[in-house]
């Protein structure tokens, strides 16, 4: 939800799922019913601002319990009922990859309702809402002068006396005034124009200081140039673009001038080739500008001082690529880095000695609660005792943080028993199926589970601009907080509930496998690719370093999801899939997740349905025979490399490939013969069953 707080007209509804997604969230530019706006960093979202203020309400009054205390509070009608994710095993993973050490709240973006005729927010969530401001911050009129929204402010407030905060401001317009005395309001039209650089800063496109550059230097425009150092063309500079050249198409044919007498840039340019133009980065970050200044009664209307700047905070840029000229429409402007959690009770994934001081820590609060110190000191000599043992955790790279942190849902998942699992049925609850494979199936697996409920917690790490994260290029992420790291205590999140079916194969099936058919799969490993740039390094290592076992997996992976999309009711789109692959000692694993989430309120039933004794074994077997045919075979079937970077084989869209959004890998590292290759498929005897 965005407000400008009293404006009433600059309240606009959004969907949370929205703001926490791979195109939205803090730095991201989002087209409302207004116009692009820019989302403000999480120090500007109102429900988390209120959690640090209960948390230093709590230790202001001493409280014995703070977190209770929060959560409590926190939970009340009159503060919104805001809820809190009690997934504490991404709460460690999230302080250990943002080095947030002091995180203590995983606090849900809550719900709020706009009245529709009134655009206000119900009574007592005024103060939850999420900030945001205009981006670009420039504006134009019917007369295509172009300026900045200060400017047209400044501008406004002198026109109208009588408005002295702008109350009428928004959305941005100005006053035309006739010659009979009468006047209208006309409604400006935003630019649409921006500047991105790969270290994730973006600025609004400096128009005056480009037609001062363009003047001085009409033939060089193959340079990098500091735009931002050159003064505007004027002192009070009154630009406009118009179409100078019809034949012309988009900014080609277009002409910026000056409309001020006796300016430099009065004659003006042609905006042709201006999106191959190489500008260094200034370093702006306008989604860390503070637009929360309760004191600022222009605040209450119109955006505070800081938002209407057309100067926005900054930092020094450390990248060597020049800045892009983009659209606010374009598909390069954000990239955001989600991760997802799905609930394990702390009971699956815990060691002994970790649960153990738990256990003592609760017993020492009862023991204090009941004034019985002699017993609490005992109990805390225990604690330190335990906590003195040796511990085995090390430091490791983000990608072994990732790979741990999925082993243990695929350890909890893959061996404990129904009873283990289910010790927390609201947010999880399994039943092992395994029992329901027929004998010639069975052998395959070594456990496949109903997954009946589960939650999934969702968040976003940091995002980047122009090309996705890739830690290998060495690449600078942009965090969604602006404070220093151990000041965050609260972060934003989103939860939703579903159902699914986890397949795990049977490791030592898998083993013979490899033994039996060495000579196959070593001249399948031929084929891989090698790595022949450095953007392609990451892709084509994993295939590398899991190689075959990951193939077979992820097509397995696929082709049930598009089998399911007959039986289940579900298109593959809604469909998800959880890759648990490595060959590392550590943490091998084989097998994965097929689920959907719809929301909180869970889904229908479809997938769990298939898992009957009936259903799961054709739906193995249908699934395996319809991978033996594609429309583009021979083609598809003799491939020796298709799609991104030639890693996809016997693998297309015909047959193989899953909605983009359902996908783990991006479509890659596919091929149907390892599953069902007559002479050295997995499963090939399975094939060979009436």
């Amino acid at each position: 939800m965005f407000t400008l707080n009293k404006n009433t007209q600059a309240n606009e509804s959004l969907s949370k799922f929205k703001l926490l997604s791979a195109y939205g969230g803090a730095g991201s530019i989002l087209h409302t019913q207004y116009g692009s706006i820019i989302v403000s960093c999480i120090e500007e979202w109102g429900f988390l601002n209120r959690i640090d203020e209960l948390h230093v309400e709590a230790i202001t009054i001493n409280e014995k319990d703070i977190n209770r205390y929060v959560r409590n509070q926190a939970a009340l009608p009159r503060e919104g009922g805001i809820e809190f994710s009690n997934d504490d095993r991404f709460i460690s993973l999230l302080k250990e990859k943002k080095k947030i050490d002091n995180l203590k709240y995983l606090v849900l973006i809550p719900d709020l309702d706009l009245n529709e005729k009134s655009n206000t927010v119900d009574f007592g969530s005024q103060n939850l809402t999420i900030a945001s401001t205009y981006m670009p911050k420039v504006f134009s009129d019917s007369n295509y002068i172009l300026k900045s929204y200060s400017s047209w402010h400044s501008e406004w407030i002198e026109k109208n006396k009588d408005d002295k905060y702008a109350k009428q401001f928004f959305p941005v317009k100005k006053k035309v005034e006739l010659e009979n005395g009468k006047f209208f309001f006309q409604q400006l039209k935003q630019d649409n124009l921006v500047l991105i650089c790969p270290d994730g800063h973006i600025s609004d496109f400096p128009w005056s200081k480009y037609l001062k550059w363009r003047i001085q230097n009409p033939h060089d425009l193959q340079r990098e140039i500091e735009l931002f150092s050159y003064e505007n063309c004027c002192i009070a500079p009154k630009l406009s673009i118009r179409v100078a050249n019809s034949n012309a198409s988009g900014f080609d044919g277009k002409w910026l001038k000056c409309e001020n007498k006796g300016c430099c840039g009065s004659k003006g340019t042609s905006l042709k080739g201006l999106f191959s133009i190489k500008v260094l980065c200034p370093g702006h970050k306008p989604w860390e500008a503070s637009v929360s200044d309760a004191n600022n009664n222009s605040f209450l209307y119109s955006g505070s001082t800081n938002s209407r700047r057309n100067e926005p905070p900054r930092e020094k840029c450390s990248s060597t690529k020049a800045m892009k000229v983009a659209l606010t429409t374009g598909n390069n402007l954000y990239f955001s880095r989600i991760m997802s959690s799905i609930y394990l009770p702390s009971a699956l994934f815990k060691n002994q000695i970790d649960l153990d001081i738990e256990k003592l820590e609760r017993e020492k609060k009862a023991a204090a609660d009941a004034e019985d110190f002699a017993l609490a000191i005992d109990l805390q000599n225990r604690i330190i005792e335990l906590k003195a043992l040796p511990n085995d955790v090390k430091e490791v790279d983000e990608a072994e943080q990732d790979l741990k942190y999925k082993f243990e849902e695929f350890s909890a998942l893959n061996s404990k028993t129904d009873d283990e699992i289910n010790i927390d049925i609201e947010h999880l609850k399994v039943k092992d199926t395994t029992v329901n494979l027929n004998d010639h199936i069975r052998g395959y697996f070594s456990k496949i589970l109903r997954v009946d409920n589960m939650k999934m917690t969702s968040t976003q790490l940091d995002f980047s601009r122009v090309e996705p994260f890739d830690p290998d290029q060495g690449m600078i992420v942009q965090e969604i907080f602006r404070r220093r790291p151990e000041e965050v205590i609260s972060y934003p999140a989103i939860e939703n509930y579903g159902e699914g079916i986890f397949f795990s194969l049977n490791q030592e099936l898998i083993d013979e496998y490899e033994i039996v058919y060495r000579k196959d799969l070593d001249e399948w490993i031929l084929k891989l690719p090698s790595i022949r740039g450095s953007f392609s390094r990451k892709i084509i290592e994993k295939a590398l370093n899991e190689n075959w076992r990951l193939y077979m997996i992820h097509t397995l992976s696929h082709i049930i999801m598009r089998e399911l999309e007959f039986r289940s009711g579900y298109p593959t789109a809604s469909l998800q899939e959880r890759l648990y692959v490595s060959n590392h000692e550590s943490y091998k694993m084989a097998g994965f997740l097929i689920y959907t989430v719809e929301g909180s309120e869970g889904s229908m039933g479809g997938l769990i349905a298939q898992t009957t004794e009936k259903n799961l074994n054709s739906l193995i077997k249908s699934a395996l025979t319809r991978a033996t045919i594609c429309q583009s075979d021979p083609l598809c079937w003799t491939s020796e490399g298709q799609g991104l970077f030639n890693l996809n084989f016997a693998s297309c869209f015909s047959c193989g490939l899953v909605s983009e959004t359902s996908c783990e890998e991006r479509n890659l590292y596919l091929d149907r013969k390892l599953l069902v290759d007559q002479d050295f498929g997995f499963f090939k005897e399975v094939l060979d069953l009436k």
